[in-house]
């Protein structure tokens, strides 16, 4: 009678000989499992190319395609695995055999008890790796939605943001893209990457509590008006610090006006002690403020920023990332319009 844990479970018995067949062949369904036989390798590659096999119990000598050939083979082709019988144990030790793939490895003359048992931990084995591969998907799936819910969550406040100071409009978001290209000249892998566009949508989250006429003022800022404006980076870290980013989204918002000589704001933090994504958030805010139009000047134009980031490389800016910024601009691989 076919076990539950047989249903569908179709397994490819392949040997030269005759007898052996038969015998695997009747001790296998009488455990409850389907079961083909082929008399060699080329034989069982035909089967397989037309019916869904669980698992190949193959002979290692055979005419033809040897056993070991046979493994190679489906490994490398099907979803399927393989159990190796010799009766040459000398010649193929256990470890050559699961070296070239495959599941188990069992010794001539057939013990079908033995083989059974076997049989069984192979599939057991089997039924735990697509059961790990199903939750590793899911789970996958899962992230995904999750960053892309998170991502519109910040695009909303990013628009919140905007609204509010129309002359920075879309400058967050440009600030993201360039961030992400200098990233991209300078190899970082694509995690760290996903982090820079993240930070660089919501870098300037703290205007939200700036005054609206103090961030459209078309004159130049009081001392009192730019102490408030200063406050931005502290306000965006306070309303990011308690979200579980995958990356350190918080902290690369409240260094991004930080200088590599200590002169920046909020907490003069010099060098490295600077995180790196902050450091291209940096360059890459410097550039398109100068580049773009604003409230209280007209845009200066791309020249008269690369001309600012390099006079300040070393000093205000990280030269490594300076040096990818212009070698982006410079190659034309990147420009502002979409």
């Amino acid at each position: 009678m076919e076990s539950k844990a047989a249903k569908g479970v179709h397994i490819l018995i392949v040997d030269d000989d005759n007898a052996v067949r038969n015998l695997i062949q009747r001790g296998i369904q009488s455990s409850g499992y389907s079961c083909s036989i082929a008399e060699s390798g080329e034989a069982a590659l035909k089967i397989l190319e037309n019916k869904k096999i669980d698992v190949v119990i193959s002979d290692i000598v055979m005419p033809g395609l040897t056993g070991i050939e046979l493994t190679r083979l489906v490994r490398e082709r099907y979803d399927c695995d393989v159990i190796i019988m010799t009766g040459y144990a000398e010649d193929y030790t256990y470890e050559k055999v699961i070296e070239e793939g495959a599941g188990d490895f069992i010794q001539k003359p057939i013990n079908v008890k033995e083989l059974v048992i076997r049989l069984k931990r192979v599939l057991r084995e089997r039924e735990l790796l697509s059961e790990r591969d199903r939750t590793n998907a899911e789970l996958k799936q899962a992230l995904e939605i999750l960053k892309i819910n998170l991502s519109g969550t910040i695009q909303v406040i990013v628009s919140t943001v905007e609204h509010k100071d129309p002359y920075t409009s879309g400058h967050q978001n440009r600030v993201a893209r360039l961030a992400c290209a200098i990233g991209r000249e300078m190899h970082l892998p694509e995690d760290m990457l996903e982090g820079i566009r993240m930070a660089g949508v919501i870098h300037d989250l703290g205007k939200i509590a700036i005054p609206a006429e103090i961030l459209s003022k078309p004159t130049r800022l009081s001392n009192i008006e730019f102490a408030l404006i200063k406050t931005h980076p502290q306000i965006g870290y306070d309303i990011l610090k308690h979200i579980q980013f995958p990356w350190p989204v918080a902290e690369i918002t409240y260094q991004h006006h930080e200088r590599i000589d200590g002169t920046g704001y909020p907490g003069g933090l010099r060098g490295e002690e600077i995180l790196l994504e902050a450091r291209i958030i940096s360059v890459a805010d410097a550039v398109e403020a100068m580049a773009s139009h604003r409230p209280y000047r007209p845009a200066l134009g791309i020249d008269a920023a690369l001309e600012e980031i390099s006079r300040n490389k070393g000093k205000f800016y990280d030269p490594d990332v300076v040096d990818a910024c212009l070698e982006i601009f410079r190659e034309g691989n990147f420009t502002f319009d979409e």
